[in-house]
């Protein structure tokens, strides 16, 4: 293989390398937002979506009180049951950011299984940071590109490598400056192969291209079910800033919580 050509085969590998590790970052920074907004939601907003539901019930069950009619006893019911968690709750995509002049309150909302099973732990730490911040980003990168598993093929490299990124995972996404700063010291001791050299180093160039591009299109893959997820319509909606989603959504829901008593009240009194 002429040296313009192998060289071109080891520029190709670096991009892919350098293609991997950005979508790695854009997909456990991702993954990182979105399980922190989701428990930062439940713990400022599910209080309010159970008192929103509370109140639906109670005017349907007036309702049905005062009319008897059985389709106004079948909202009733349902409404009740909703409240006590019989029914699941879903996560409307259209409503995503809401609309906060006509009371909408169909924001997004966590099941009520996954609340009860994070409520503690998410209070524990509610005022813990959704975005990772540039620093931790760049510290992240660097240790990616350095000891990520997916940039080799030995078995015990990757598992060596598995335990190591799992500890640098859990340190970026609670934007732990110091912890990462301490695994790259770590690292740094630490002693990686090399690639084989000529003349299978052009074989190795190879297939190792092909891997990383089918590894590139996993992580592709998994960013894309990551943007399904109906929290992340609600971050998009609003640049991502989770400060201003949250203040946005309880606005909505405390408007339509007054617009729910008003209703309420005018049915007791008439």
């Amino acid at each position: 293989m002429s040296e313009p050509l192998f060289q071109s085969l080891e520029d190709a590998v670096v991009v892919a390398e350098t293609n991997l590790l950005d979508t790695q970052v854009a997909v456990e920074t991702l993954r990182a937002e979105l399980d922190q907004f989701t428990r930062l939601h439940q713990i400022q907003l599910g209080p309010l979506y159970s008192r929103l539901d509370e109140l639906d019930a109670l005017t349907a069950e007036t309702e049905a009180a005062m009319t008897g009619d059985p389709e106004a006893i079948r909202r009733a019911v349902e409404a009740r049951a909703k409240v006590a968690g019989e029914d699941p709750l879903l996560f409307p995509a259209d409503d995503a950011a809401g609309d906060a002049e006509d009371g909408d309150a169909d924001a997004p909302r966590p099941p009520r299984e996954e609340s009860a099973a994070n409520g503690t732990d998410a209070a524990a730490d509610p005022d813990a940071p959704v975005r990772p911040s540039k620093t931790a980003q760049r510290l992240y990168r660097e240790l990616a590109r350095r000891s990520h598993p997916d940039l080799v093929q030995d078995p015990t490299e990757i598992a060596r490598r598995s335990a190591f990124i799992t500890r640098v995972n859990a340190a970026y996404e609670k934007d732990d400056l110091a912890g990462l700063q301490k695994l790259s010291e770590e690292w740094s001791l630490a002693a990686s192969g090399p690639a084989p050299d000529a003349p299978q180093r052009e074989m190795w160039l190879r297939n190792r291209l092909i891997w990383l591009r089918a590894k590139q299109a996993e992580l592709s893959l998994e960013r894309q079910t990551l943007m399904e997820n109906p929290m992340a319509d609600v971050l998009a909606a609003y640049q991502y800033d989770s400060l201003t989603a949250l203040r946005s959504i309880s606005e909505q829901l405390y408007t339509a919580i007054q617009e729910r008593e008003t209703l309420l009240n005018a049915l007791i009194g008439s």
